[in-house]
C-alpha cells in the first residue's frame, strides 16, 4: 500500500520531534508538583504517567506503544477522585474519576487527531451503536438533573463520559490488522499477569503489595465454617476479577484453535491456564459456573466439524464427571463455597430484587440518578429483612441496576446499544479467515458469559473499562472482516 506525501508527513511531525519538545518540560512538571506539595497517591499517579511520556519521546511507534499501555493499564485500579466526597453509603465514584489508561486514552486521541489535521485525513469516527449511546448519556443526564444528589450523579457522568470516549476510540481507530494482534497479546498478557496474582494471593494470603495498583485480599467466612480466601486481582473486589475472566478467558481459549507458531500457542495456554486457576482462586459461584458452561460451548463448537457433536457431548460429559468426582468427594474451597459456604448472600439477592422492581413502579422513566441507588433504594425497602440496611449493596444484576439508576429509557438504550455492536460483530463470525473468525467467535462469547454472570451479580457499569474497550474493539472486528471480504470480492 503506497503512503502519500501528507501521510509521511503526519508521521514525521511526531517522529521527528516537531511537536515533542514541546511537552519535554511536561514530566519535570509533574514530578516537580507531585513532590512537592501533593499528597503520596498523587505522587506516584503522576509519576507513572511522568515515566509513560518520557518513553515516548524514544524513537517509537508511539500509536501502539499507547494502544499496548492502554490495555494493560485496563485491569488496574489505579486512579484517582478528584473532588473527592465522602459518603456514607455505597457509591460507584466519589470523585471524578481519573484512571491509570486515561493517560494513554488521551495520548492516542491526540495522535489520531494530529494525523488527521495535519495530513488531512478523515476522522472515520465509528457510528455503530453512537446513537443509543447518546441516548443512554441524556437518560443519565436527565436522571441526575431530577435528583436532588447532583455532584455525586456528576461524578458518575464524568465516569461515564470516559468510558464512551474508550469504545468510541477502540471502535474507530483500531482498523488495521497488526493493531488488533497488537490488542490481543496485550490482552493476553493481562489475562497470565491477573491469573498470576490471583494463584500468588491465595497461596500468601496477602494482596502481594500491590495495593497502589488496585490489589486487596479478602476472606468470607461463615458460622461454624472455616474462612475462605477470595483474591482480587488488582480489580478490587473478587467478583470484578472474576467478570474480568468471564470476558477474556473465552477470548483467549478460542484464539488457541488459531493458526500459530507452537512456542506462541504454549505461551497463550499458559496464559489461559492461569486465568482458569485465577477465575477459579475469586470462588466466585457465578463466574466459575457460567466460564465453565462457555468453554465447554467453545469446545463443542470447534469440535463439531473434527469429531461431530455427539461424541464432543460424551467427551465433555466424562471430562465433567472426572473432575466433579474430586470437587464432591473431598473437602476443597470449591465445595465449601458452593455447597456449605455463606448461602445468605445467595439468598439476599432476591429481596435486592425485590426493592428493585419497587424503585421501577416508582420511578419507571429515569429511575433515581446515577450513583445514587444504594442512596435510594433504603427508601424503596420494604422487605422483612430490611435487606439495604444489612447488605448495603446495589442489586446483584446488572439490567436492573442500571433501570435502577436511570430508568427502563436508560436500559433500553444500553440493551440497543449491546445488540448494535453485536449485529456489527457478525460478519467477523462468519469471515473464513481463521484468526477474524475466532476472535469474533471469543469476543461474542466473552460478553454471553459475562451478561449470564452478572444476571446475579453486578459491577458499576458506568467505568468497567475492560467491557466498554471490548465493546469497542468487537465493532472494529466486524469492521476489519467486512473490509478483507470486499477486497476479496474486487479481486475475484
Amino acid at each position: 500500500m503506497t503512503v502519500s506525501w501528507a501521510e509521511k508527513r503526519a508521521t514525521s511531525f511526531w517522529s521527528d520531534g516537531m511537536l515533542w519538545p514541546l511537552l519535554a518540560g511536561v514530566p519535570v512538571g509533574l514530578l516537580f508538583l507531585g513532590a512537592t506539595q501533593l499528597p503520596s497517591k498523587w505522587f506516584f499517579f503522576l509519576l507513572l504517567g511522568s515515566l509513560i511520556v518520557t518513553v515516548s519521546f524514544a524513537p517509537i511507534d508511539r500509536k501502539a506503544y499507547y494502544l499496548f499501555l492502554l490495555v494493560l493499564g485496563i485491569p488496574m485500579e489505579v486512579d484517582l477522585n478528584l473532588g473527592f466526597q465522602p459518603s456514607s453509603v455505597n457509591r460507584s465514584t466519589y470523585g471524578f474519576l481519573i484512571h491509570a489508561s486515561h493517560i494513554p486514552l488521551a495520548a492516542l486521541y491526540l495522535i489520531w487527531f494530529a494525523r488527521c489535521v495535519t495530513a488531512k485525513l478523515p476522522w472515520h469516527i465509528s457510528t455503530r451503536g453512537l446513537i443509543p449511546l447518546c441516548g443512554l448519556f441524556v437518560s443519565g443526564c436527565i436522571s441526575v438533573y431530577l435528583t436532588n444528589d447532583r455532584l455525586f450523579g456528576a461524578f458518575d457522568l464524568f465516569a461515564l463520559l470516559m468510558s464512551l470516549l474508550l469504545f468510541v476510540y477502540a471502535a474507530s481507530d483500531i482498523r488495521e490488522r497488526r493493531e488488533v494482534q497488537l490488542v490481543l497479546v496485550a490482552l493476553m498478557i493481562a489475562l497470565g499477569i491477573e491469573g498470576t496474582i490471583a494463584l500468588g494471593q491465595y497461596v500468601t494470603g496477602s494482596a502481594l503489595g500491590l495495593e497502589f495498583f488496585g490489589a486487596s485480599w479478602q476472606y468470607s467466612a461463615a458460622p461454624g465454617l472455616a474462612a475462605l480466601t477470595r483474591v482480587s486481582g488488582t480489580l478490587g473486589h473478587p467478583n470484578s476479577l472474576a467478570l474480568f475472566f468471564d470476558l477474556l478467558l473465552p477470548l483467549g481459549f478460542s484464539l488457541l484453535f488459531c493458526p500459530m507458531h507452537r512456542h506462541l500457542k504454549n505461551i497463550l495456554l499458559a496464559a489461559v491456564v492461569l486465568g482458569i486457576v485465577g477465575q477459579i482462586a475469586t470462588l466466585s459461584r457465578g463466574g466459575i459456573t457460567s466460564v465453565g458452561l462457555t468453554l465447554g460451548i467453545l469446545l463443542l463448537v470447534h469440535w463439531r466439524e473434527g469429531i461431530g457433536m455427539l461424541r464432543g457431548i460424551f467427551i465433555l460429559a466424562a471430562a465433567a464427571l472426572l473432575v466433579a468426582g474430586p470437587l464432591l468427594m473431598t473437602q476443597n474451597p470449591v465445595r465449601e463455597r458452593f455447597f456449605q459456604h455463606d448461602y445468605g448472600s445467595a439468598y439476599g439477592r432476591v429481596p435486592h430484587m425485590q426493592v428493585a422492581f419497587n424503585i421501577l413502579r416508582d420511578r419507571p422513566l429515569f429511575g433515581v440518578g446515577l450513583n445514587r441507588y444504594t442512596a435510594a433504594a433504603q427508601y424503596y425497602d420494604d422487605t422483612p429483612e430490611r435487606i439495604i440496611s444489612a447488605w448495603q449493596s446495589p442489586v446483584h444484576n446488572l439490567f436492573l441496576f442500571i433501570a435502577g439508576e436511570v430508568g427502563l429509557v436508560g436500559l433500553g438504550c444500553f440493551l440497543l446499544f449491546l445488540v448494535t455492536v453485536f449485529r456489527a460483530l457478525l460478519p467477523a463470525l462468519r469471515s473464513p479467515d481463521p484468526f477474524i473468525a475466532n476472535t469474533g467467535l471469543g469476543l461474542l462469547m466473552g460478553f454471553l458469559t459475562y451478561s449470564a454472570h452478572t444476571q446475579i451479580d453486578y459491577n458499576h457499569w458506568t467505568h468497567w473499562h475492560v467491557l466498554w474497550f471490548l465493546l469497542g474493539l468487537a465493532v472494529s472486528m466486524g469492521r476489519l472482516a467486512g473490509s478483507m471480504s470486499t477486497v476479496q470480492a474486487e479481486r475475484s
